[in-house]
């Protein structure tokens, strides 16, 4: 087995816990060492700092997997599932749909598994676990028995190893899916998933508990949700007991699973769903002098790398900016980043900014993240990335 040695100013952050090795980290590796290959990574002293796969074709060149000095095979991905699914069963979910291992959190940098009512979903994004997908497959079924097993091979990081992103592919179990999609419950709720074209791997499972705590305020409101993407917010709002809820999202094909998912849940009444671009629909709301209770923004990440860090931020300052604007004072706003680049105290001088810009003052009073069944490692400050405010508007 190859190694892979670090420069001296970066080995002190691999060792405390910190899994990516990116290529300027990097001091030398054996000739030997191909793609994808487990590699022995060292320090200049020759100390043993952990295991990883190896990609010389991307900026991250080395992902830890483990401390010990162990094969990735399916031994290890069988225990990473076992274990990951134990720290799911203590967190008293309340929901048949969940993440049961989340890549670098759960000790498998690249994997992705979520559970929709026995139903798997999984997602690949790294070189290093593709050319062992046999192993993780075998691993899935030993470990949870699903009735339905679907890769995912879309997600927008594959291109970045040098793989091929292409549709979804059912391994087995496609009686188990009416047309892709899977009924699942939520606090109370219940949605479709389409589990073949959904964005990320068919639900925002991260924005579970997101979703209870903000529909708490929604009662007698009227409500604004924002990029609505299936539904959630404004479902659970509705069914919280909002007067009114009107959902906007530019995709008919999600509109047409939201629409399916208030009549699922005796909402449909309630909310009015409307097709268009959020940025445009707001602009007009605000020339029309339409004010609500209560207004969501839960947008997607408008960035994926410190590359576009600025416009990123224009485009939350913009988008936040029309959004006060609609607040009635006294109403709320309750306001989402999902990208990492965008720290929480980035997003706090957004919302600052914004404040400034439309002149109202506002108190925070709550701030959430992503729901527990994905883990934030301390080490590591990239898996922490969904914020979510809540501001009383003045």
């Amino acid at each position: 087995m190859g190694k892979l040695v670090l420069k001296r100013k970066f080995t002190a952050k691999v060792k405390e816990g910190y899994p990516w090795i990116y290529r300027e980290w990097v001091s030398s590796v054996d000739d030997s060492v191909q793609k994808g290959d487990l590699i022995r990574v060292l320090s200049e002293t020759n100390k043993f700092l952990g295991m990883a796969y190896f990609n010389p074709d991307s900026y991250i060149v080395g992902r830890i997997y483990s401390r010990n000095e162990e094969p990735l095979d399916k031994r290890l991905v069988v225990k990473r599932l076992q274990a990951a699914l134990s720290l799911r069963d203590q967190l008293n979910i309340e929901s048949s749909a969940f993440r049961v291992l989340f890549s670098e959190a759960d000790g498998l940098p690249g994997l992705v598994v979520d559970w929709y009512s026995g139903v798997v979903v999984f997602q690949i994004v790294t070189y290093g676990l593709e050319v062992r997908k046999e192993e993780v497959v075998s691993a899935i079924r030993e470990v949870l028995n699903p009735r339905a097993l679907v890769e995912r091979r879309d997600a927008p990081g594959r291109h970045l190893e040098g793989l091929e992103v292409e549709k979804a592919y059912v391994h087995y179990g496609s009686k188990w899916l009416e047309k892709g999609k899977v009924k699942i419950e939520e606090n109370g709720l219940k949605f479709w998933v389409d589990v073949f074209h959904g964005h990320k791997t068919g639900h925002y499972l991260d924005q579970r508990e997101n979703r209870r705590r903000v529909a708490q305020l929604a009662s007698n409101k009227s409500v604004i949700d924002c990029f609505c993407n299936t539904g959630g917010f404004g479902i659970y709002c509705a069914r919280w007991g909002a007067e009114e809820v009107l959902a906007i999202d530019i995709s008919e094909k999600v509109l047409e699973i939201a629409t399916d998912n208030a009549e699922l849940n005796g909402v449909s009444a309630k909310i009015d769903f409307v097709k268009g671009n959020v940025f445009d629909e707001l602009r007009t709301l605000v020339r029309r002098g339409r004010k609500f209770d209560l207004v969501i923004l839960d947008p997607p990440s408008f960035t994926k790398s410190k590359k576009t860090l600025d416009n990123a931020l224009r485009g939350y300052k913009d988008i936040n900016v029309n959004a006060l604007k609609l607040v009635k004072p006294g109403g709320f706003l309750a306001t989402a980043s999902c990208s990492h680049h965008v720290t929480l105290d980035l997003f706090i001088q957004v919302i600052q900014d914004a404040l400034r810009d439309v002149g109202r003052t506002a108190r925070i009073v709550d701030i959430s993240f992503q729901a527990p069944d994905h883990p934030v490692i301390p080490q590591m400050p990239e898996s922490l990335y969904l914020k979510m405010l809540v501001l009383e508007v003045q």
